[in-house]
């Protein structure tokens, strides 16, 4: 799955909100060696959460990078959205993390600000990671 494949396959974000997410996700991978990842989905999902899960299993990542990889899925024909983790993202992460980064993204999509909510929720899941799961200064990003 693609970064830009990703992105220009719906086209409620503008042109300039693509480049600002895709800018969010760069950063976020200069800072943790953990994996952020987004999926515009143009398929309507009534069960977001499964969804993304099973998109998060046909992410080509080997094993050990799927363990620190987060997937944060958004559907705009259903105006839903959930996020995902690998292994160690899930036993790191506290639960009120993921509940206060979902009701962010909530409230932003009620709103219909789609680009700053899902700015805010790289942001947050990227220094999450980067606590957790940090670049060594001599590591290369992707």
């Amino acid at each position: 799955m693609g970064l830009l494949d990703a992105l220009r396959r719906r086209r409620f974000l503008t042109a300039a909100e693509r480049e600002q997410i895709a800018a969010a996700l760069a950063e976020a991978g200069r800072h943790t060696r953990a994996r952020i990842g987004l999926t515009i989905d143009e398929r309507a999902s009534r069960d977001p959460q499964a969804r993304a899960q099973a998109l998060f299993q046909q992410w080509d990542l080997p094993e050990d990078e799927r363990a620190t990889a987060v997937l944060v899925y958004v559907s705009p024909p259903s105006r839903t959205f959930a996020i995902v983790g690998g292994e160690e993202v899930r036993r790191i992460a506290p639960r009120t993390f993921w509940e206060a980064v979902d009701r962010d993204l909530r409230h932003h999509f009620e709103d219909g600000r789609y680009c700053d909510g899902i700015f805010k929720a790289i942001a947050q899941v990227a220094l999450q990671l980067e606590r957790h799961f940090p670049r060594e200064p001599n590591e290369k990003s992707e």
